[in-house]
């Protein structure tokens, strides 16, 4: 990684091709974990998709969390084609699934859900982050209109700065190390694993009868 290219697998001319992943700071190498610290994190996502799956209230948040870790896995790790649509995909169902959870259209942000956000997205790939930002927005202020507790609050500030900590560590910014172990983009995914579930749990918790 230097002469200022974006880090990226070595191409078959001896260039550094430019990838999607790229953007996420950590040096992309040539072994089936392309990006090692940032693809191995991503079992944080699957960890806690299993955790939650096996509760009946919570098992499409623990679903959505399973599928953006293997999205996530796809695209800092092996990146066949299509991993980025996977990653983008994964992670903004993951959203719209926390978004509806409680409201009486709930059941939509599921299947039907993820197969809108899939084509959506395998059509216009530029509309990825715009929807992903959209989505996050309005599940923060779903959110808070069903609960403002501080047991609901806590893990969304949670999750808003373990992203702002992410975003620092992006290619480019100054915590920005390609080579460090340390890199900030899986460190966001422990944390926003973590927070999802916490959250979760919270909501879980909340809803439960006597406490409504």
């Amino acid at each position: 990684f230097s002469g200022g290219l974006l880090p990226g697998r070595p191409s078959r001319t001896g260039y550094v091709e430019s990838m999607g992943a790229a953007v996420d700071c950590e040096l992309i190498g040539p072994g089936f974990f392309g990006q090692p610290v940032n693809s191995i994190t991503t079992v944080a996502f699957v960890v806690a998709g299993a955790y939650l799956s096996s509760r009946s209230n919570l098992r499409w948040v623990g679903i959505a969390l399973l599928a953006t870790g293997i999205g996530s896995f796809l695209f800092h790790g092996p990146m066949p084609v299509g991993s980025e649509w996977a990653h983008d995909a994964s992670l903004a169902w993951l959203i719209l699934v926390i978004a509806g959870t409680g409201e009486s259209w709930e059941k939509w942000t599921r299947l039907r859900g993820l197969a809108l956000l899939a084509v959506l997205f395998g059509l216009a790939p530029v509309l990825a982050d715009p929807v992903a930002v959209g989505l996050t927005a309005s599940a923060v202020v779903l959110i808070l209109r069903r609960d403002r507790s501080i047991a609901t609050r806590a893990p969304l500030v949670f999750i808003a700065a373990i992203a702002i900590i992410g975003r620092l560590g992006a290619t480019g910014n100054f915590l920005c190390n390609p080579e460090s172990f340390l890199q900030l983009h899986g460190l966001w995914h422990i944390g926003a694993a973590v927070g999802v579930v916490w959250w979760a749990l919270s909501n879980d918790r909340a809803n439960l009868p006597g406490n409504s």
